[in-house]
């Protein structure tokens, strides 16, 4: 039996699936494990897909897609910098990224849902009524700082829900994770965290993502790849807002 030949440089390898430089300026993203979703990854690649194709029509950053079969979606190269990566070489640029952050997101929630919500559509609707589109997973490192402008991507865990969804669960992400490394390094990334989120909540309107903490931390303690510190940290922001 002769081995399947990658179809280009493999640019990273992810839980789920394989991304692969094409050429052309278009990337592609192969999955393989259908154990992170508990769903066929054609189904996942429909709905990322769908979610990128509405955004973009819209007018909303995300990367062009050029194709969808099966376990196999083509897309758009990024090339740039993430903003977490330009974070950590330039913290002083904390305010600027803080704000560029608030605007994709009072951007994306602006976004009309029309049909992209279940049953009729691709993406279904989580944590209470279906206001927006929401990333859950809308953070630094998934903005990519292109020559045009910033750029969202990882679209897989897209749903439909209410619009402050993305801003309780990365203010619950980022108060909560722990940052690896020596004591100086911990110290100056919780300080600098610190006020990125705080710009950002604060940007996007605190009392709707208050209101939200709960549920959005009761789906993160369900996360299994959660530290047993960090699931402590989780119960102790939502003791103070409860």
């Amino acid at each position: 039996m002769v081995a399947e030949r990658d179809p280009g440089p493999l640019l990273g390898k992810g839980r789920a699936a394989d991304v692969y430089d094409i050429g052309g300026g278009r990337v592609l993203r192969r999955y393989r494990d259908t154990g992170k979703y508990g769903t066929d990854p054609a189904a996942v690649v429909d709905k990322e897909a769908a979610v990128m194709l509405h955004l973009r029509t819209e007018g909303y950053p995300v990367p062009e897609v050029f194709d969808a079969d099966g376990a196999d979606l083509v897309m758009q190269r990024l090339d740039g910098v993430t903003m977490l990566a330009d974070l950590q070489s330039r913290p002083w640029r904390v305010r600027r990224h803080g704000d560029t952050l608030v605007d994709l997101h009072n951007r994306l929630v602006a976004v009309p849902v029309d049909g992209l919500a279940a049953p009729q559509g691709a993406l279904s609707v989580r944590f209470g009524s279906p206001e927006a589109i929401v990333h859950l997973d809308f953070h630094p490192d998934n903005v990519m700082l292109t020559a045009d402008g910033p750029v969202v991507f990882d679209w897989t865990n897209a749903a439909v829900g209410p619009a402050a969804t993305d801003v309780a669960d990365a203010w619950i992400v980022a108060a909560t994770g722990t940052i690896d490394g020596p004591w100086w390094l911990r110290v100056v990334g919780e300080r600098l965290r610190g006020r990125f989120v705080d710009r950002f909540v604060d940007g996007c309107g605190r009392a709707a993502a208050i209101a939200l903490l709960p549920t959005l931390g009761e789906h993160r303690l369900r996360d299994r790849n959660m530290r047993p510190e960090e699931v402590a940290r989780i119960r102790q922001l939502l003791a103070l807002y409860s």
